[in-house]
């Protein structure tokens, strides 16, 4: 169902490319432009299934809470110079008059070059129900469904292209947080987008180690500031955090090239609401799934670098841990059939596996190992083996042995039960880091 909110909702996706721009950036540029309508409330930043395969970059949409506001409201940014404010009161504004406004600024800066850029922006004074944010976070969702509720909530949009981007813009508006987060953006001025970022690495790791609330600020195995963009976009760096006070003190804490604009927003990022409990036998692809599973094969290291390790929970999967997650690699390679694990992932298709963004280990074996091949008694000299699985035999008088004859010896493990991640560099923006989970999480285990 529907749901009346005290705003106009503006919502929109699809508007980037690898080689530039960002729907968030938009964001800022709509909020120059309808100087009009006032923040009823924090924009939103909303990732969903980072699967998909049309994606662009990071699959995020954008809603802005927009309306007449009152009172003073407080600062939630700056855009080039003059501060920008959002309220937690006000009135609605016209759907036709914020989708006619916004739409000149979308059709002006997105990147409709790119054969995956199919933009889409959308207006409403309603909600669309949550279960349309639930099944485009986790699932594929035809466009011909999400017009048929926008239809019946009464809103109005517009369309590029394919013009998937209202799909992923209707379900930014239809979000309605269980758990969330938030991030401080900044952005660089027009002249030196393309251009290497200025950022002290020193003051990231100061900000990293002064700050409670903040994460994946510097990848500290890979000597990474994770807080910059890899691609030429707008964006000068992004702070996120639990704690939106925190991330206002961040900001002003890094070091570097001075941004132009900055826009604090309320995001799902972090939360995992992208994952599924699921069944071996049940993953479809373009998912993303926890598994609980049983190792039933040592682990292989495959061309690339990456290992393959074979997990069963009655039905088999490859679970795959990549080469650039390095240290989340290594432990991987240190897995034994019969250990226990609880795994995080995404469904690939062909080849079919699960490649692994997080681990859980419940259960390690031990590992027996043989110390020596064993005696012959008559002979008193060491046994030879036949081959594999064979068994044992003496060199001098023929005398043969089976194979648990020999002597064993437990090795340590050199892993430990408990959780495992990526490198700060390798993780997803929905992934939920270790240091974010809550006693409930674990308990739900």
């Amino acid at each position: 169902m529907a749901m009346l909110v005290p705003s106009t909702l503006l919502a929109f996706d699809d508007t980037d490319s690898p080689e530039g721009m960002c729907t968030t950036h938009l964001a800022a540029l709509v909020l120059e432009e309808l100087s009009d309508y006032d923040l009823i409330g924090l924009p939103r930043l909303v990732r969903l299934n980072p699967n998909v395969p049309w994606k662009t970059r990071g699959n995020a949409a954008i809603c802005m809470p927009l309306g007449r506001a009152s009172g003073s409201g407080r600062i939630c940014g700056s855009l080039k110079g003059e501060p920008v404010r959002c309220h937690s009161k006000g009135r609605p504004g016209d759907p036709e008059d914020v989708l006619g406004q916004a739409s000149k600024v979308l059709e002006r800066v997105a990147r409709f070059d790119c054969a995956k850029t199919n933009p889409g922006i959308v207006a409403s004074n309603q909600k669309p129900p949550p279960s349309l944010y639930w099944r485009t976070v986790r699932g594929i969702v035809p466009l011909a469904d999400v017009e048929g509720i926008l239809r019946r909530g009464g809103a109005v949009w517009k369309k590029y292209k394919e013009g998937r981007g209202i799909i992923g813009a209707s379900a930014a508006m239809a979000w309605r947080p269980r758990d969330r987060t938030w991030e401080v953006i900044t952005y660089r001025s027009p002249e030196r987008v393309g251009t290497p970022r200025t950022i002290d690495p020193g003051s990231v790791i100061a900000m990293d180690r002064a700050t409670r609330w903040t994460f994946n600020n510097y990848d500290y195995e890979n000597d990474h500031v994770a807080i910059a963009p890899g691609s030429p976009c707008p964006i000068l760096y992004g702070v996120r955090g639990d704690r939106a006070p925190e991330l206002l003190r961040a900001r002003k804490m890094i070091k570097g090239e001075e941004p132009e604009s900055w826009l604090l927003f309320l995001t799902n990022q972090a939360t995992e609401d992208h994952v599924m409990e699921r069944r071996i036998g049940s993953l479809e692809p373009w998912q993303s799934a926890r598994v609980r599973a049983r190792v039933v094969e040592r682990p292989k290291t495959i061309i690339g670098g990456h290992v393959i390790v074979r997990v069963s929970d009655g039905a088999e999967i490859d679970a795959a841990f990549y080469e650039p997650s390095r240290s989340f690699r290594e432990v991987a390679r240190h897995l034994l059939p019969g250990d226990e694990v609880v795994l995080y992932g995404s469904v690939r298709d062909v080849p079919r596996s699960l490649n692994v963004e997080k681990m859980l280990v419940n259960k390690l074996v031990l590992d027996f190992r043989k110390a020596h091949n064993p005696i012959c008694k008559g002979c008193e000299k060491s046994m030879g083996s036949m081959g594999k699985d064979k068994g044992y035999r003496c060199k001098i008088c023929g005398m043969r042995a089976p194979l648990e004859a020999a002597s064993f010896e437990v090795v340590p493990r050199k892993i430990r039960m408990g959780w495992y991640e990526p490198p700060v560099a390798s993780r997803r923006h929905l992934h939920k880091p270790i240091r974010r989970m809550s006693r409930k999480d674990v308990d739900n285990l």
